[in-house]
Protein backbone atom coordinates (compact mmCIF):
# COMPACT_ATOMS: atom_id res chain seq x y z
CA UNK A 1 0.00 0.00 0.00
CA UNK A 2 1.37 3.71 -1.09
CA UNK A 3 1.74 6.24 1.39
CA UNK A 4 -0.92 7.99 -1.05
CA UNK A 5 -3.54 5.05 0.13
CA UNK A 6 -2.62 5.20 4.17
CA UNK A 7 -3.75 8.87 3.76
CA UNK A 8 -7.38 9.49 4.37
CA UNK A 9 -8.93 11.25 1.23
CA UNK A 10 -10.94 13.08 3.63
CA UNK A 11 -10.82 13.46 7.63
CA UNK A 12 -12.34 15.45 9.92
CA UNK A 13 -10.16 15.69 13.12
CA UNK A 14 -12.18 17.22 16.47
CA UNK A 15 -14.37 18.96 14.40
CA UNK A 16 -17.25 20.77 16.40
CA UNK A 17 -19.85 23.51 15.42
CA UNK A 18 -22.22 25.94 17.35
CA UNK A 19 -25.21 27.56 16.35
CA UNK A 20 -26.46 30.58 18.56
CA UNK A 21 -25.64 28.94 21.76
CA UNK A 22 -26.78 25.24 20.68
CA UNK A 23 -23.86 23.27 20.10
CA UNK A 24 -24.84 20.48 17.45
CA UNK A 25 -21.54 18.86 16.32
CA UNK A 26 -18.81 17.89 19.49
CA UNK A 27 -15.57 16.63 18.56
CA UNK A 28 -16.10 14.53 15.52
CA UNK A 29 -13.33 12.57 13.97
CA UNK A 30 -13.77 10.35 10.85
CA UNK A 31 -11.37 9.09 8.02
CA UNK A 32 -12.78 8.62 4.65
CA UNK A 33 -10.09 6.86 2.05
CA UNK A 34 -10.16 6.28 -1.60
CA UNK A 35 -12.65 3.83 -3.22
CA UNK A 36 -14.34 3.34 -0.08
CA UNK A 37 -18.29 3.78 0.84
CA UNK A 38 -18.29 4.98 4.37
CA UNK A 39 -22.00 4.66 5.85
CA UNK A 40 -22.96 8.20 8.41
CA UNK A 41 -25.95 7.07 10.41
CA UNK A 42 -27.85 8.49 13.36
CA UNK A 43 -30.62 10.19 14.29
CA UNK A 44 -32.68 13.25 12.59
CA UNK A 45 -31.22 16.31 14.42
CA UNK A 46 -27.54 13.92 15.29
CA UNK A 47 -25.58 16.33 12.79
CA UNK A 48 -25.50 14.62 9.78
CA UNK A 49 -25.98 16.65 7.25
CA UNK A 50 -24.34 19.61 9.79
CA UNK A 51 -20.74 17.45 9.08
CA UNK A 52 -21.21 17.31 5.37
CA UNK A 53 -21.61 21.09 5.04
CA UNK A 54 -18.62 20.94 6.79
CA UNK A 55 -17.04 18.20 4.60
CA UNK A 56 -17.67 20.26 2.04
CA UNK A 57 -16.94 23.79 2.56
CA UNK A 58 -21.00 25.20 2.87
CA UNK A 59 -20.43 25.66 6.45
CA UNK A 60 -17.29 26.55 9.11
CA UNK A 61 -16.43 24.55 11.54
CA UNK A 62 -16.81 26.31 15.48
CA UNK A 63 -13.45 24.39 16.07
CA UNK A 64 -11.48 21.41 14.85
CA UNK A 65 -10.25 20.95 11.46
CA UNK A 66 -10.96 19.59 7.61
CA UNK A 67 -8.17 17.73 6.32
CA UNK A 68 -7.85 16.42 2.33
CA UNK A 69 -4.78 13.99 1.57
CA UNK A 70 -3.49 14.90 5.13
CA UNK A 71 -3.55 18.56 4.82
CA UNK A 72 -5.53 20.54 6.43
CA UNK A 73 -7.85 23.31 4.50
CA UNK A 74 -10.32 25.87 5.30
CA UNK A 75 -13.04 25.35 2.57
CA UNK A 76 -14.98 29.30 2.73
CA UNK A 77 -17.78 27.27 -0.24
CA UNK A 78 -19.14 24.59 -1.96
CA UNK A 79 -16.73 25.44 -5.06
CA UNK A 80 -13.97 25.78 -2.72
CA UNK A 81 -14.65 21.81 -1.63
CA UNK A 82 -15.11 20.82 -5.11
CA UNK A 83 -12.13 22.08 -6.13
CA UNK A 84 -10.36 20.12 -3.92
CA UNK A 85 -12.47 17.25 -5.33
CA UNK A 86 -15.19 17.25 -2.67
CA UNK A 87 -18.51 17.35 -3.71
CA UNK A 88 -22.10 16.82 -2.10
CA UNK A 89 -25.52 15.81 -3.37
CA UNK A 90 -27.99 17.23 -1.52
CA UNK A 91 -31.22 15.55 -0.21
CA UNK A 92 -33.42 18.20 -1.50
CA UNK A 93 -31.77 18.10 -4.83
CA UNK A 94 -30.07 21.27 -6.43
CA UNK A 95 -30.66 20.61 -9.98
CA UNK A 96 -32.76 23.51 -11.77
CA UNK A 97 -35.53 22.39 -13.39
CA UNK A 98 -35.77 24.67 -16.16
CA UNK A 99 -32.14 24.36 -17.35
CA UNK A 100 -30.64 21.39 -19.78
CA UNK A 101 -29.40 18.00 -18.58
CA UNK A 102 -26.22 19.72 -20.96
CA UNK A 103 -25.76 22.74 -18.62
CA UNK A 104 -26.92 21.65 -14.72
CA UNK A 105 -24.07 18.99 -15.42
CA UNK A 106 -21.40 21.66 -15.30
CA UNK A 107 -22.86 24.12 -13.31
CA UNK A 108 -20.44 25.38 -10.68
CA UNK A 109 -18.08 25.34 -13.24
CA UNK A 110 -19.71 27.42 -15.90
CA UNK A 111 -16.37 29.38 -16.78
CA UNK A 112 -14.40 26.53 -18.04
CA UNK A 113 -17.14 26.22 -21.21
CA UNK A 114 -17.40 30.20 -21.32
CA UNK A 115 -14.94 32.29 -23.89
CA UNK A 116 -15.15 35.83 -23.69
CA UNK A 117 -18.38 35.21 -21.46
CA UNK A 118 -19.94 33.34 -24.02
CA UNK A 119 -21.16 30.35 -22.86
CA UNK A 120 -19.77 27.11 -25.33
CA UNK A 121 -23.29 25.19 -24.97
CA UNK A 122 -21.76 22.65 -27.93
CA UNK A 123 -18.71 21.92 -25.71
CA UNK A 124 -21.06 21.18 -22.70
CA UNK A 125 -23.14 18.99 -24.65
CA UNK A 126 -20.12 17.06 -25.84
CA UNK A 127 -18.98 16.91 -22.27
CA UNK A 128 -22.56 15.58 -21.12
CA UNK A 129 -22.71 13.30 -23.81
CA UNK A 130 -19.93 11.68 -23.01
CA UNK A 131 -19.94 11.61 -19.41
CA UNK A 132 -23.39 9.88 -19.39
CA UNK A 133 -22.62 7.08 -21.83
CA UNK A 134 -19.53 6.46 -19.50
CA UNK A 135 -21.93 6.40 -16.63
CA UNK A 136 -24.26 4.04 -18.19
CA UNK A 137 -27.12 6.48 -17.69
CA UNK A 138 -29.38 7.06 -20.69
CA UNK A 139 -30.45 11.25 -21.03
CA UNK A 140 -31.10 13.49 -23.35
CA UNK A 141 -28.98 16.69 -22.52
CA UNK A 142 -30.65 19.17 -24.30
CA UNK A 143 -34.11 18.14 -22.44
CA UNK A 144 -34.96 20.51 -19.38
CA UNK A 145 -34.47 18.55 -16.12
CA UNK A 146 -37.60 19.44 -14.68
CA UNK A 147 -39.32 17.04 -17.73
CA UNK A 148 -37.63 14.34 -15.57
CA UNK A 149 -38.86 12.55 -12.40
CA UNK A 150 -37.71 13.15 -8.89
CA UNK A 151 -35.79 9.64 -9.15
CA UNK A 152 -34.53 10.49 -12.48
CA UNK A 153 -33.18 13.56 -11.24
CA UNK A 154 -31.77 12.12 -8.17
CA UNK A 155 -29.34 10.20 -10.11
CA UNK A 156 -28.61 12.88 -12.19
CA UNK A 157 -27.34 14.58 -9.16
CA UNK A 158 -24.84 11.80 -9.09
CA UNK A 159 -23.81 12.49 -12.41
CA UNK A 160 -23.35 16.12 -11.73
CA UNK A 161 -21.32 15.52 -8.89
CA UNK A 162 -18.81 13.17 -11.56
CA UNK A 163 -18.70 15.88 -14.02
CA UNK A 164 -17.27 17.98 -11.81
CA UNK A 165 -14.63 16.06 -10.44
CA UNK A 166 -13.67 15.41 -14.27
CA UNK A 167 -13.89 19.31 -14.83
CA UNK A 168 -11.51 20.14 -11.69
CA UNK A 169 -9.48 17.18 -13.07
CA UNK A 170 -9.85 15.62 -9.23
CA UNK A 171 -8.44 11.45 -9.63
CA UNK A 172 -10.22 10.34 -6.81
CA UNK A 173 -13.53 12.54 -5.64
CA UNK A 174 -15.24 12.18 -2.78
CA UNK A 175 -18.76 12.41 -2.90
CA UNK A 176 -21.54 13.56 0.02
CA UNK A 177 -24.77 12.00 -0.22
CA UNK A 178 -27.30 13.24 1.89
CA UNK A 179 -30.61 10.60 1.82
CA UNK A 180 -29.73 9.43 -2.06
CA UNK A 181 -32.10 6.55 -2.55
CA UNK A 182 -34.87 7.89 -0.75
CA UNK A 183 -36.80 8.81 -3.56
CA UNK A 184 -35.86 5.93 -5.78
CA UNK A 185 -37.11 2.39 -6.13
CA UNK A 186 -37.00 -0.58 -8.55
CA UNK A 187 -34.79 0.07 -11.16
CA UNK A 188 -33.18 3.04 -10.55
CA UNK A 189 -31.96 1.82 -6.84
CA UNK A 190 -30.21 -0.73 -9.21
CA UNK A 191 -28.84 1.61 -11.27
CA UNK A 192 -27.60 3.64 -8.62
CA UNK A 193 -25.76 1.17 -6.58
CA UNK A 194 -23.93 -0.18 -10.02
CA UNK A 195 -22.50 3.38 -10.10
CA UNK A 196 -21.37 3.34 -6.55
CA UNK A 197 -19.35 0.22 -7.26
CA UNK A 198 -18.18 1.18 -10.69
CA UNK A 199 -17.21 4.53 -9.53
CA UNK A 200 -15.79 3.18 -6.38
CA UNK A 201 -13.64 0.74 -8.14
CA UNK A 202 -12.11 3.68 -9.97
CA UNK A 203 -11.04 5.41 -6.62
CA UNK A 204 -13.98 7.38 -5.92
CA UNK A 205 -15.24 7.22 -2.22
CA UNK A 206 -18.64 7.64 -1.18
CA UNK A 207 -20.23 9.05 2.67
CA UNK A 208 -23.54 7.95 2.28
CA UNK A 209 -26.58 8.98 4.56
CA UNK A 210 -29.63 6.63 4.70
CA UNK A 211 -32.12 5.70 7.25
CA UNK A 212 -32.79 2.55 5.26
CA UNK A 213 -30.57 0.39 7.74
CA UNK A 214 -30.11 -2.37 5.49
CA UNK A 215 -28.82 -0.66 2.58
CA UNK A 216 -25.80 0.53 4.93
CA UNK A 217 -25.06 -2.28 5.88
CA UNK A 218 -25.14 -3.85 2.54
CA UNK A 219 -23.38 -1.18 0.65
CA UNK A 220 -21.13 0.22 2.98
CA UNK A 221 -18.07 -0.30 4.15
CA UNK A 222 -17.34 0.40 7.16
CA UNK A 223 -20.07 3.11 9.40
CA UNK A 224 -19.89 6.07 11.44
CA UNK A 225 -22.86 6.04 14.21
CA UNK A 226 -24.25 10.03 15.78
CA UNK A 227 -25.83 10.56 18.49
CA UNK A 228 -26.29 14.08 19.70
CA UNK A 229 -23.40 15.61 17.59
CA UNK A 230 -20.84 13.05 18.85
CA UNK A 231 -19.64 9.75 16.95
CA UNK A 232 -20.71 7.43 19.08
CA UNK A 233 -19.20 4.15 17.42
CA UNK A 234 -17.60 2.88 14.08
CA UNK A 235 -19.06 -0.35 12.96
CA UNK A 236 -18.15 -2.62 10.72
CA UNK A 237 -21.33 -3.99 8.08
CA UNK A 238 -22.03 -7.17 9.63
CA UNK A 239 -23.25 -5.17 12.53
CA UNK A 240 -27.41 -5.90 13.07
CA UNK A 241 -29.79 -3.59 12.42
CA UNK A 242 -30.63 -3.95 16.41
CA UNK A 243 -27.36 -2.87 17.03
CA UNK A 244 -27.35 0.23 14.81
CA UNK A 245 -30.72 1.46 16.46
CA UNK A 246 -29.77 0.85 20.29
CA UNK A 247 -26.12 3.14 18.88
CA UNK A 248 -28.41 5.77 17.70
CA UNK A 249 -31.67 6.20 19.54
CA UNK A 250 -30.03 4.88 22.78
CA UNK A 251 -32.77 1.98 23.50
CA UNK A 252 -33.57 -1.31 21.86
CA UNK A 253 -35.95 -1.33 18.95
CA UNK A 254 -39.57 -2.36 19.50
CA UNK A 255 -40.57 -5.44 19.32
CA UNK A 256 -43.69 -3.74 17.94
CA UNK A 257 -42.09 -1.26 16.08
CA UNK A 258 -45.78 -0.49 13.52
CA UNK A 259 -47.75 -0.80 16.87
CA UNK A 260 -49.83 -3.76 15.36
CA UNK A 261 -51.71 -4.59 18.45
CA UNK A 262 -53.13 -1.32 19.01
CA UNK A 263 -55.08 -2.21 15.74
CA UNK A 264 -58.80 -2.00 16.72
CA UNK A 265 -59.93 -2.29 13.47
CA UNK A 266 -62.37 0.42 11.72
CA UNK A 267 -65.69 1.45 12.57
CA UNK A 268 -68.84 1.23 10.55
CA UNK A 269 -68.58 4.99 9.87
CA UNK A 270 -67.43 6.30 6.41
CA UNK A 271 -65.52 8.91 6.26
CA UNK A 272 -63.86 8.99 3.20
CA UNK A 273 -65.32 7.80 0.01
CA UNK A 274 -64.32 8.13 -3.67
CA UNK A 275 -66.07 6.44 -6.56
CA UNK A 276 -64.56 6.85 -10.08
CA UNK A 277 -61.60 9.24 -9.19
CA UNK A 278 -59.26 9.38 -12.23
CA UNK A 279 -56.38 11.64 -13.47
CA UNK A 280 -53.37 11.07 -16.01
CA UNK A 281 -51.69 7.56 -14.76
CA UNK A 282 -54.46 6.65 -12.74
CA UNK A 283 -57.72 5.18 -13.94
CA UNK A 284 -61.53 4.96 -11.96
CA UNK A 285 -60.59 4.02 -8.73
CA UNK A 286 -63.27 3.34 -6.36
CA UNK A 287 -62.34 3.60 -2.54
CA UNK A 288 -63.91 3.63 0.98
CA UNK A 289 -61.76 4.48 4.31
CA UNK A 290 -63.99 4.29 7.72
CA UNK A 291 -63.21 5.76 10.53
CA UNK A 292 -60.45 4.69 13.09
CA UNK A 293 -59.03 2.70 9.26
CA UNK A 294 -55.23 2.79 7.98
CA UNK A 295 -55.88 1.91 4.76
CA UNK A 296 -52.85 0.86 2.45
CA UNK A 297 -51.73 1.90 -1.22
CA UNK A 298 -48.94 0.28 -2.81
CA UNK A 299 -47.15 -0.34 -5.44
CA UNK A 300 -44.34 0.04 -8.30
CA UNK A 301 -42.85 3.39 -10.00
CA UNK A 302 -45.49 4.10 -12.22
CA UNK A 303 -48.34 2.25 -10.99
CA UNK A 304 -50.47 4.80 -9.94
CA UNK A 305 -50.23 5.28 -6.26
CA UNK A 306 -48.75 8.88 -5.67
CA UNK A 307 -51.54 9.35 -8.77
CA UNK A 308 -54.16 8.34 -6.53
CA UNK A 309 -53.24 10.53 -3.46
CA UNK A 310 -52.59 13.71 -5.04
CA UNK A 311 -56.57 13.00 -6.93
CA UNK A 312 -57.78 12.57 -3.46
CA UNK A 313 -56.70 15.76 -1.84
CA UNK A 314 -57.96 17.56 -4.85
CA UNK A 315 -54.32 18.66 -6.06
CA UNK A 316 -54.33 17.48 -9.54
CA UNK A 317 -56.21 17.75 -12.35
CA UNK A 318 -59.00 14.26 -11.89
CA UNK A 319 -62.50 13.67 -12.73
CA UNK A 320 -64.81 11.50 -10.15
CA UNK A 321 -66.16 12.50 -6.79
CA UNK A 322 -64.83 12.25 -3.13
CA UNK A 323 -67.14 12.65 0.19
CA UNK A 324 -65.92 12.97 3.70
CA UNK A 325 -68.18 11.57 6.21
CA UNK A 326 -71.23 11.45 3.34
CA UNK A 327 -70.77 15.25 1.75
CA UNK A 328 -69.86 15.59 -1.48
CA UNK A 329 -66.68 17.80 -1.40
CA UNK A 330 -65.55 20.19 -4.39
CA UNK A 331 -62.39 18.91 -6.27
CA UNK A 332 -60.31 21.63 -4.88
CA UNK A 333 -57.55 21.53 -2.17
CA UNK A 334 -59.43 24.46 -0.52
CA UNK A 335 -62.82 22.11 -0.55
CA UNK A 336 -60.88 19.41 0.76
CA UNK A 337 -59.28 21.09 3.90
CA UNK A 338 -62.32 22.76 4.71
CA UNK A 339 -63.45 19.44 5.17
CA UNK A 340 -60.60 18.60 7.39
CA UNK A 341 -59.00 16.71 4.83
CA UNK A 342 -54.50 16.67 5.66
CA UNK A 343 -52.16 15.90 3.05
CA UNK A 344 -48.82 14.73 3.83
CA UNK A 345 -47.20 14.72 0.28
CA UNK A 346 -44.46 12.61 -1.19
CA UNK A 347 -41.97 15.28 -1.43
CA UNK A 348 -41.90 17.56 1.85
CA UNK A 349 -39.45 20.11 0.35
CA UNK A 350 -41.31 21.36 -2.63
CA UNK A 351 -44.63 20.48 -1.09
CA UNK A 352 -45.03 19.84 2.39
CA UNK A 353 -43.19 22.67 5.03
CA UNK A 354 -42.63 26.20 3.83
CA UNK A 355 -39.12 26.08 4.36
CA UNK A 356 -38.02 29.71 4.53
CA UNK A 357 -40.48 30.46 7.34
CA UNK A 358 -40.78 29.36 10.80
CA UNK A 359 -42.31 26.69 12.79
CA UNK A 360 -44.83 29.20 14.12
CA UNK A 361 -45.77 30.27 10.43
CA UNK A 362 -46.08 26.76 9.08
CA UNK A 363 -48.40 25.17 11.87
CA UNK A 364 -50.46 28.56 11.52
CA UNK A 365 -50.07 28.35 7.66
CA UNK A 366 -53.47 26.25 6.34
CA UNK A 367 -55.68 28.39 8.80
CA UNK A 368 -54.14 31.90 7.69
CA UNK A 369 -54.52 30.86 3.93
CA UNK A 370 -58.18 29.58 5.01
CA UNK A 371 -58.90 33.22 6.44
CA UNK A 372 -58.03 34.82 3.15
CA UNK A 373 -56.92 37.84 4.71
CA UNK A 374 -60.24 38.27 6.83
CA UNK A 375 -59.68 38.62 10.90
CA UNK A 376 -57.05 40.11 12.66
CA UNK A 377 -53.93 38.12 13.11
CA UNK A 378 -52.40 37.81 17.17
CA UNK A 379 -49.16 36.33 17.37
CA UNK A 380 -49.50 35.08 20.66
CA UNK A 381 -52.01 32.75 19.76
CA UNK A 382 -50.07 31.22 16.80
CA UNK A 383 -47.21 30.79 19.00
CA UNK A 384 -49.29 29.17 21.74
CA UNK A 385 -50.37 26.96 18.96
CA UNK A 386 -47.35 26.31 17.52
CA UNK A 387 -45.72 25.42 20.33
CA UNK A 388 -48.52 22.87 21.19
CA UNK A 389 -48.74 21.00 18.56
CA UNK A 390 -44.37 21.70 18.42
CA UNK A 391 -44.50 19.50 21.72
CA UNK A 392 -46.98 16.94 21.46
CA UNK A 393 -45.17 16.38 18.39
CA UNK A 394 -41.94 16.01 19.93
CA UNK A 395 -40.43 18.65 17.41
CA UNK A 396 -36.66 19.21 18.32
CA UNK A 397 -35.77 22.58 18.33
CA UNK A 398 -34.38 25.43 19.65
CA UNK A 399 -37.56 27.53 19.72
CA UNK A 400 -40.79 27.75 17.33
CA UNK A 401 -39.09 30.82 15.85
CA UNK A 402 -36.49 28.57 14.16
CA UNK A 403 -36.74 28.51 10.44
CA UNK A 404 -37.85 25.04 9.44
CA UNK A 405 -34.87 24.27 7.00
CA UNK A 406 -32.58 24.26 9.95
CA UNK A 407 -34.25 21.45 11.04
CA UNK A 408 -33.70 17.98 10.56
CA UNK A 409 -35.84 15.83 7.97
CA UNK A 410 -37.96 13.82 10.62
CA UNK A 411 -38.23 17.02 12.56
CA UNK A 412 -39.53 18.69 9.50
CA UNK A 413 -41.78 16.21 8.31
CA UNK A 414 -43.42 16.48 12.10
CA UNK A 415 -44.15 19.68 11.77
CA UNK A 416 -45.90 19.06 8.00
CA UNK A 417 -48.13 17.09 10.34
CA UNK A 418 -48.71 19.95 13.01
CA UNK A 419 -49.71 21.88 10.09
CA UNK A 420 -52.85 19.86 9.31
CA UNK A 421 -53.68 18.53 12.71
CA UNK A 422 -53.44 22.11 14.37
CA UNK A 423 -56.53 22.87 12.07
CA UNK A 424 -58.32 19.61 13.15
CA UNK A 425 -57.79 17.57 10.04
CA UNK A 426 -59.73 13.61 10.32
CA UNK A 427 -59.13 12.13 7.33
CA UNK A 428 -54.85 12.25 6.75
CA UNK A 429 -53.64 11.32 2.98
CA UNK A 430 -50.58 10.19 3.83
CA UNK A 431 -47.88 9.84 0.63
CA UNK A 432 -44.99 8.19 1.94
CA UNK A 433 -44.86 10.18 6.04
CA UNK A 434 -42.01 8.29 7.18
CA UNK A 435 -39.06 8.82 3.52
CA UNK A 436 -36.15 9.92 4.63
CA UNK A 437 -36.71 9.80 8.93
CA UNK A 438 -34.69 7.94 10.99
CA UNK A 439 -35.53 4.96 12.90
CA UNK A 440 -36.68 6.90 15.81
CA UNK A 441 -38.58 9.70 14.06
CA UNK A 442 -40.22 6.58 12.38
CA UNK A 443 -41.79 5.17 15.70
CA UNK A 444 -42.93 8.41 16.86
CA UNK A 445 -45.27 9.19 13.14
CA UNK A 446 -46.17 5.32 13.53
CA UNK A 447 -47.48 6.24 17.16
CA UNK A 448 -48.71 8.99 15.72
CA UNK A 449 -50.94 7.60 13.16
CA UNK A 450 -51.98 5.05 15.77
CA UNK A 451 -53.31 7.89 17.80
CA UNK A 452 -55.31 9.54 14.93
CA UNK A 453 -57.34 6.01 14.43
CA UNK A 454 -57.81 6.15 18.00
CA UNK A 455 -59.72 9.06 18.21
CA UNK A 456 -61.44 8.29 14.37
CA UNK A 457 -59.51 9.81 12.21
CA UNK A 458 -59.70 7.78 8.60
CA UNK A 459 -55.79 7.30 6.68
CA UNK A 460 -54.71 6.77 3.32
CA UNK A 461 -51.22 5.55 3.77
CA UNK A 462 -49.36 5.12 0.44
CA UNK A 463 -45.75 3.69 1.24
CA UNK A 464 -43.03 2.36 -0.55
CA UNK A 465 -41.74 0.65 2.28
CA UNK A 466 -43.64 -3.21 2.38
CA UNK A 467 -42.99 -3.66 5.87
CA UNK A 468 -44.68 -0.19 6.72
CA UNK A 469 -47.74 -0.58 4.39
CA UNK A 470 -48.17 -4.70 6.08
CA UNK A 471 -47.23 -3.19 9.30
CA UNK A 472 -49.28 -0.14 9.33
CA UNK A 473 -52.33 -1.01 7.37
CA UNK A 474 -55.85 -2.68 8.19
CA UNK A 475 -56.26 -3.72 4.22
CA UNK A 476 -53.87 -3.12 1.75
CA UNK A 477 -55.20 -1.62 -1.90
CA UNK A 478 -52.23 -2.71 -4.48
CA UNK A 479 -51.88 -1.01 -7.74
CA UNK A 480 -50.44 -1.86 -11.20
CA UNK A 481 -50.56 0.55 -14.54
CA UNK A 482 -52.68 3.21 -12.72
CA UNK A 483 -55.43 0.87 -11.47
CA UNK A 484 -56.25 -1.21 -8.50
CA UNK A 485 -55.49 -4.75 -9.21
CA UNK A 486 -56.59 -6.35 -5.64
CA UNK A 487 -57.57 -5.54 -1.90
CA UNK A 488 -55.16 -7.43 1.01
CA UNK A 489 -56.92 -8.04 4.66
CA UNK A 490 -53.43 -6.89 7.12
CA UNK A 491 -55.42 -7.04 10.43
CA UNK A 492 -53.31 -7.47 13.62
CA UNK A 493 -54.19 -11.43 14.08
CA UNK A 494 -52.56 -12.16 10.63
CA UNK A 495 -51.24 -9.58 8.61
CA UNK A 496 -50.70 -9.94 4.96
CA UNK A 497 -47.80 -11.87 3.55
CA UNK A 498 -44.84 -9.86 1.80
CA UNK A 499 -45.43 -12.48 -0.91
CA UNK A 500 -48.92 -11.87 -1.90
CA UNK A 501 -48.61 -8.19 -1.69
CA UNK A 502 -45.65 -8.19 -4.21
CA UNK A 503 -47.69 -10.61 -6.21
CA UNK A 504 -50.32 -8.44 -7.17
CA UNK A 505 -47.59 -5.43 -7.93
CA UNK A 506 -46.03 -7.04 -10.96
Amino acid sequence: MTQLEKTPRLATHGVGRVFDTTRVLDDVSIEVFAGEIVGLIGENGAGKSTLMDIMCGVLAPTDGVVRIDGDDVELGTLIDGAARGIFRVFQEQSLIGRLSVAVNLCLGAEDRFSTAGVFRAAQARAHARTLLDDLGLDYDVDRPVGDYSFGERQLLEIARAVSLSRIFQTPHPVILMDEPTAALSGGELAIFFDLLVRLGEAGTAFVFVSHRLPELLDNSDRLYVLKDGKVVDEVPPSTTEAQLHRLMVGRERADDVYQKSRQSGPSEKVRLSASGVSAPGLQPTDLEVRAGEIVGVGGLLGSGKNQLAAALFGATDSAGSVSIDGVDIKHSVSSRVKARMGYIPLHRHAEGASLGLSITENVNEVRLGAQSGVGIRRHSREVSEARRWAERLRVRMRSVDQRVRTLSGGNQQKVVFAKWLSQGAEVIIANNPTRGVDAGAKEEIYQLLRDLTDDGAAVVLVSDDLLELIGLSDRILVMHDGAVTGEIPSPKEQPASEEAVVALMV
